[in-house]
């Protein structure tokens, strides 16, 4: 390789810097080529030949973050202690070889984690440049629809489990802290062309924050949840979710933080403490009320938890702005604040403000 540079002539360290990743890539598929095959002859040598019938190996491949690693091993067949005959791969079962039709998972993790960022190919463009790796914009779209089906055979399991009062959750916590939120997202038909929006609705929990991480900024045993069903079947997985992990009953406390949306208060535990998203109150304030004193007073007035009085200066506000001109959009959007923090009342002050215990029940 290096005699290679030399007669090139090479000075572009950007043209250095792909050929070593080339080099590098093609001795890593080498390298794995040379292990699985070896240890294949090794659980060849080892296995139970009255319960392993060797029948011959087989090629195959496998797409992985350094390129397509194409190999041989053996196929076995057995008999299933219902008597039935199947045919295995001892390699794949002792490997833990499992991929996504012929990709392996962590490049489907890097394309899955890739597409959240940028277009099926933008995504397929940054693959194949990064990952010694060849794949296109369609490649990816069928790995992620493939991944979706897993993912949701998944969480229709889970829910079945629950309901079956089979959730495996057993761990205990003091306060768990759910967050719910919807989001718009743009959509395109079959034909690419321009669908309705539809909610994309997203769940988080947690058990707290790092007091090690820079600014509290990490959360704990942080676990999300996204989709785009209706909201009962969404609330089903999310609590599946919750009782996959841990035992409903040893929870002392669950917080539900959100931004007022209807279908984020249809919770399965009715003693759950909503409170609204400060981020969203202060959003909502600054985005219906144009005048920054007003502002600052309706801030000040919810800070001081004086919410019969903040949402009676935002009423006198709307009046005092009425106006003839149906332009004029002032009034109505103060109205339309004070509706949304009505309807929120529960939820306006912090549950530490509320003088509630952290645990349920008491």
């Amino acid at each position: 390789m290096m005699k290679s540079i030399v007669e090139e002539k090479l000075v572009s360290f950007k043209t250095l810097e792909q050929k070593v990743f080339a080099y590098v890539c093609e001795l890593g598929r080498m390298i794995t080529q040379v292990i699985l095959e070896n240890y294949d002859d090794e659980l060849a040598k080892e296995r139970d030949k009255k319960l392993y019938r060797d029948k011959g190996k087989r090629e195959t491949s496998i797409k992985t973050v350094y390129g397509e690693v194409t190999y041989s091993r053996r196929v076995y067949r057995t008999e299933q202690e219902d008597g039935r005959i199947a045919h295995i791969y001892l390699l794949d079962q002792a490997m833990q070889m499992e991929k996504i039709g012929l990709i392996s998972t962590n490049l489907a993790e890097k394309i899955a984690l890739t597409v959240t960022e940028s277009p099926y190919r933008v995504s397929a463009e940054v693959i194949s440049d990064t990952c010694g790796q060849t794949i296109s914009h369609g490649g990816v779209w069928n790995l992620i629809q493939e991944l979706g089906e897993r993912i949701s055979e998944e969480e229709d399991y889970a829910v079945k489990q629950m309901e079956a009062d089979q959730a495996e959750g057993e761990k205990a916590v003091g306060i768990l802290f759910e967050e719910m939120d919807g989001v718009w997202l743009r959509m395109q038909d079959s034909g690419h062309k321009k669908a309705p929006k539809q909610e994309m609705k997203v769940f988080t929990m947690y058990e707290g924050w790092d007091k090690d991480s820079p600014k509290r900024s990490r959360l704990v045993n942080k676990k999300m949840l996204a989709g785009m069903e209706k909201s009962s079947r969404f609330h089903q997985k999310r609590e599946a979710l919750i009782e996959k992990i841990y035992d409903a009953d040893e929870i002392g406390r669950r917080i539900l933080n959100g931004d007022g949306g209807s279908w984020i208060k249809e919770i399965y535990d009715p003693e759950a403490l909503f409170q609204l998203d400060r981020f969203h109150i202060y959003k909502e304030i600054k985005k219906k009320i144009r005048d920054t004193e007003a502002q600052e007073q309706i801030k000040e007035l919810l800070e001081q938890k004086k919410v019969d009085e903040m949402l009676e200066y935002i009423q006198v506000y709307a009046d005092s702005i009425e106006s003839d001109d149906p332009k004029e959009k002032g009034s109505r959007n103060a109205r339309e604040l004070y509706k949304y923090l009505g309807n929120n009342r529960e939820g306006l002050i912090p549950y530490r403000e509320r003088g509630v215990s952290q645990t349920k029940g008491y």
